[in-house]
């Protein structure tokens, strides 16, 4: 009779050892999601990007603005 863990946190724990083992018995593709992203963020560094330095947005187009300066209305 199999066991099953007791807590998702059993399971966890368990996970790393054997991606390749539950592959094998689904027959479906296993990837380890904290290599994965580790992976990505070492090939992000690794590009030497930084943040723009010149100015990314348009300037906001002129709009006409009604009504200002308050002008007293005729006949007040």
């Amino acid at each position: 009779m199999r066991t099953r863990p007791r807590s998702s946190a059993s399971a966890a724990a368990a996970w790393p050892a054997r991606p390749e083992a539950v592959g094998a018995a689904t027959g479906v593709p296993v990837v380890d999601g904290v290599t994965a992203a580790t992976k990505l963020a070492e090939a992000l560094i690794g590009l030497r990007l930084s943040t723009s330095k010149i100015r990314t947005y348009a300037a906001p187009r002129t709009k006409r603005v009604t009504g200002w300066p308050l002008t007293p209305s005729p006949g007040a």
